[in-house]
């Protein structure tokens, strides 16, 4: 069987994100950047010392919407023990993370380079969670128009990160929300990146 770090490298080579267990592998990896504070069970997060709440999500892409924001610690079992029943998901394929200031969205989406126009964003100004915010209004923009977009939400530490991660996987679409505040496990940052996929 292969390890994580020979598999990280041959996704790494390859320039693109095939599948959903590919993409939570780099996350936790720390390959896209800043990110949530993320655990894979809830013992983890007891340990941690964690006292917020948490949003719960399947780790399979056939199951993207299967996920639950805001859940306070307390009822996490309750809940993992509801997923196991209702959907046949154990609590290995489950990825928590903990909640984010939503009502400091500013912006999410998810952005491509694409060869017909360049920069590409569908995007959001919602301030919910992205699954719900896109489902209540989402705008695209394209190139220049969209770049600029980026350029002026996101800090610029957080747009070189975005530079980063769209070199690496230059054919890959990139999931991020954007905050008026600090935020996730790298400092001065203020955008998560939740995904790069080409699945």
């Amino acid at each position: 069987m292969m390890g994580n770090e020979e598999q990280i490298r041959r996704i790494i080579a390859r320039k693109s994100v095939n599948n959903k267990d590919e993409s939570y592998l780099l996350y936790n990896a720390d390959i896209f950047g800043n990110r949530a504070l993320t655990w894979n069970s809830y013992q983890e997060i007891i340990e941690s010392g964690w006292k917020g709440k948490v949003c719960m999500r399947s780790k399979k892409g056939i199951d993207r919407k299967k996920v639950e924001y805001n859940v306070p610690l307390i009822n996490i079992p309750e809940r993992i023990e509801y997923w196991r029943r209702e959907y046949g998901i154990r609590e290995s394929g489950i990825s928590f993370n903990q909640s984010m200031p939503d009502k400091r969205l500013i912006l999410q989406g998810e952005v491509i380079i694409s060869e017909s126009f360049g920069w590409y964003l569908l995007c959001t100004f919602e301030k919910v969670p992205m699954n719900q915010a896109l489902e209540i209004s989402s705008q695209t923009r394209t190139g220049l128009l969209a770049k600029l977009l980026l350029q002026h939400t996101l800090c610029p530490s957080s747009f070189a990160d975005l530079e980063a991660i769209l070199d690496r996987f230059p054919d890959s679409v990139v999931e991020f929300s954007t905050y008026e505040v600090a935020v996730g496990d790298i400092p001065n940052r203020n955008t998560i990146f939740w995904e790069v996929r080409n699945y």
